[in-house]
């Protein structure tokens, strides 16, 4: 292709071929700029439903806006061939810098930061790397590290293609949960520490000669200690990578909180991508409703949420139990990339037990995508193989509570409760999936009555937010604000957790305290767009209009379709400062 013009691009050079296409160097004759154009492999725009999934997750990720992010300039078709064009990076990838040797601590912790702040600045807005690695993140002409190709991985994954070229690479980064189809912003921390570790240790915190026996090594064994491979390590640093190791998703701080751990190891600020006044940026990026997204704290921000990211109640308990793990591990290298498989021997019992299980996930991945039907069709089709699959009716409820078929829902939740008595975590899921058919009907009463069923079953970080938001809704402020202090007392630096103390405490007129807990959940989480809705609130009741004013602005920016924008709004306009 090279020499040939392909609409306004003149192709110089090829860059590099890889799973999801070809990368060539062009000159963009209307912009008179260099640009890198992605082709996308022909696998992966067979079809208008994938061409579609392409342009929705190039239009997400070229909102994002950060200084170590690479721009996405756009996406186009001229007839034939789907490409993107997007910045292009001159420097060298951060492989063939490791490939030199380990690098110097400073510099690893610095580079990890920056790319921690990247990736917080996309989970923020919805958007999940999913192929972290040191193949994507490129140095550019001043030697600033970018992250490359968001959005890309989960098109490519859901468009069906096998990565056989790159699955030995992918696998060393993969978290834990991946196996069960949970990629999210958890595993984006966790393939971040896996390059740290490298960039440290010149070599993977995980053995394995193959995809399998990586994925075996990673699902169930400690990753070597760090100082065992470079004794000079600090401590400090140790710690902070066994903690984006760790193998509960839930137990490993979020990309923000890596970047603020590193910026204080470096002594430097974590690059935020968010200029003065940049809450109004995130009108861009506005955040998406898919289930995956709301496993890692990433969906539409509503104030009954109350996580961080405005993650509504119960939804990660739901998720993390509506992909079953598969009884094999080669099973489980293909099922992460390969959706509706066929199995053999579907007349035995063991196949269709099989057969059911594969047809639950792929429902689980459809309803991630928002594909009501096709999910609904997948779980009904998985339980008439195996009618007590529990993960398939949590599955099926969550699509009909969606469809407003909230008492089927309830009576498939019911269903799990009784078919399952010594299986919590299935348990703790229905019972989050009962307290959100009370939340819908506002029957708030009722939803902590769930809620704290669950809480005797899993007490989350999320289980304390849940129940202590309920409890203020129901009118039990005190109650809920002494709930919340154990969560925090177990959960420090929890941004939902402070935002919901500031909820109950303005409930009991403590105006104060609850800016006080306000302002520690924005200085954790300076884009959580609930607590900039509730701040406002408070603000306004305690006098001061402009901060109000102020805060409502950046809530509307960072969240607006928020359903809590009307009650800001009436606040404000009952105290004059709207019109």
């Amino acid at each position: 292709m090279e020499n040939q013009r392909i609409l306004h691009y003149e192709i110089l050079r090829l860059l590099g071929r890889g799973g999801m296409g070809e990368v060539y160097e062009a000159r963009d004759l209307k912009l008179q700029r260099r640009v890198a154009l992605k082709f996308i492999a022909p696998e992966l725009s067979a079809d208008a439903e994938s061409e579609k999934r392409f342009e929705r997750e190039a239009l997400s990720a070229a909102a994002l806006s950060h200084p170590h992010i690479a721009t996405l300039y756009a996406l186009e078709h001229d007839g034939r061939k789907v490409f993107i064009a997007m910045e292009l990076m001159s420097g060298e990838s951060l492989r063939d810098r490791i490939a030199r040797g380990p690098l110097a601590l400073p510099e690893a912790l610095a580079l990890a930061r920056d790319v921690a702040g990247a990736l917080a600045h996309a989970h923020r807005r919805g958007i999940v790397h999913r192929d972290i690695k040191p193949e994507n993140l490129m140095f550019d002409a001043e030697g600033a590290i970018k992250v490359m190709d968001f959005g890309l991985a989960r098109a490519a994954q859901a468009s069906r293609l096998t990565m056989t070229g790159s699955t030995l690479g992918t696998a060393a980064y993969m978290a834990p949960e991946s196996t069960r189809g949970a990629v999210g912003a958890p595993a984006d921390v966790f393939a971040l520490g896996v390059v740290l570790y490298e960039m440290i240790a010149g070599a993977l915190p995980f053995p394995g000669e193959s995809p399998m026996a990586l994925l075996y090594m990673i699902a169930n064994e400690a990753p070597r200690p760090l100082r065992g491979a470079r004794p000079d390590v600090p401590p400090a640093v140790e710690s902070a990578v066994t903690g984006m190791l760790e193998k509960d998703p839930q137990q490993r701080p979020d990309a923000a909180a890596v970047a603020r751990e590193l910026s204080a190891l470096t002594g430097v600020a974590p690059p935020t991508g968010e200029p003065a006044g940049a809450e109004a940026s995130d009108a861009a990026a506005p955040a998406r409703r898919t289930e995956e997204l709301e496993v890692e704290r990433l969906p539409a921000p509503q104030e009954r949420a109350l996580v961080p990211g405005g993650a509504r109640p119960g939804r990660r308990a739901w998720a993390r139990w509506l992909v079953v793990p598969p009884l094999l591990l080669g099973a489980v290298w293909a099922g992460l990339f390969l959706a509706n498989r066929v199995l053999p021997g579907r007349g035995s019992a063991e196949s269709k037990i099989l057969q059911a299980r594969s047809l639950s996930n792929d429902g689980t991945r459809f309803l991630q995508q928002g594909s009501l039907d096709s999910a609904e069709t997948r779980f009904a089709a998985a339980l008439a193989l195996d009618r007590g699959l529990g993960p398939a009716k949590l599955g099926l409820a969550q699509v009909l509570r969606l469809r407003g078929q909230v008492t089927r829902a309830a009576t498939l939740l019911a269903d799990v409760l009784r078919d399952h008595p010594d299986d919590r975590a299935l348990r703790s899921a229905a019972y989050s999936g009962l307290a959100d058919i009370a939340m819908d009907d506002g029957t708030w009463p009722q939803a902590v009555e769930h809620l704290r069923r669950g809480f005797a079953l899993d007490s989350s970080e999320r289980a304390y937010s849940q129940l202590g938001y309920a409890l203020v809704r129901a009118a039990r402020p005190a109650e809920a604000l002494t709930l919340l202090r154990r969560g925090l007392d177990a959960y420090a630096g929890s941004a939902a957790l402070h935002k919901n103390a500031a909820f109950a405490l303005m409930q009991l007129d403590s105006l104060r305290a609850a800016r006080a807990e306000a302002d520690r959940a924005l200085a954790l989480d300076p884009g959580f767009a609930p607590a900039l809705g509730l701040r406002a609130r408070i603000r306004v009741r305690a006098g001061d209009v402009a901060g109000a004013l102020a805060d409502h602005r950046a809530f509307l920016a960072a969240a607006p379709d928020s359903a809590e924008a009307s009650q800001v709004e009436a606040e404000l306009r009952a105290a004059g400062a709207l019109k």
